[in-house]
């Protein structure tokens, strides 16, 4: 399969956060209304005070509309973030599991529900800590990167998205490495067993020719 230009150079922000429109996210709706049917499926009835899960997108349309309070997910809240922080920053600790469009998610409820959200102001000094540590952590581990593979688990879309370019260029680089490496191995053994062929024809005919 070609690889495209896109899958190399990676996605803009706004397109990512396009494609993390379709995730669920809990609301309080404000007032009573029936089940709306979308393409992917029906959601409601809303009934205020009970909860309802929604994409995101219809969420953020909701609020706008002063129909709804957005309900902070778990990862999202202050103390939780701070121990994300904390765990990120153990010595040789692993990527913690995050949703897959956390930033993106992130980036929208701060911009459309920021009175949603409890201490927002840290929550922004925690996302920007968060996001500085894993990146350390992604570019250590492109350090490390080897012609066979590299695995960095629980990566984000969007940190996926940073490191695309470079992943792709490094990769390609230590592959051809590789393989001058892997031509020069091959040329050295054969020079040595060439040299070994002639050595065993001399003590096998040597006698012969020296009369």
């Amino acid at each position: 399969m070609a690889i495209t230009t896109r899958q190399t150079e990676g996605f803009t922000m706004p397109e990512l956060e396009y494609l993390a429109q379709n995730e669920s996210i809990m609301i309080v709706p404000l007032h009573r209304m029936e089940r709306i049917e979308l393409v992917r499926g029906t959601v409601g009835p809303f009934r205020p005070p009970q909860k309802t899960s929604v994409p995101l997108w219809l969420a953020i349309m909701l609020k706008r509309t002063n129909r709804c309070r957005i309900v902070a997910p778990k990862w999202l809240k202050y103390e939780h973030l701070r121990d994300l922080n904390k765990s990120e920053e153990q010595p040789d600790a692993m990527f913690t599991k995050l949703p897959t469009y956390y930033l993106e998610i992130a980036h929208m409820l701060l911009t459309f529900a920021e009175d949603d959200l409890v201490e927002s102001q840290g929550i922004r000094r925690l996302l920007q800590d968060l996001r500085e540590v894993r990146q350390s952590k992604t570019m250590e581990g492109l350090r490390m990167l080897n012609s066979l593979q590299l695995q960095m688990d629980n990566l984000s879309m969007a940190e996926i998205n940073e490191i695309r370019p470079l992943f792709g260029h490094s990769f390609d680089m230590l592959r051809q490495l590789d393989g001058l490496a892997q031509a020069t191995e091959t040329e050295q053994q054969q020079s040595q067993f060439a040299d070994q062929s002639y050595a065993e024809m001399d003590d096998a005919f040597g006698s012969r020719y020296v009369h």
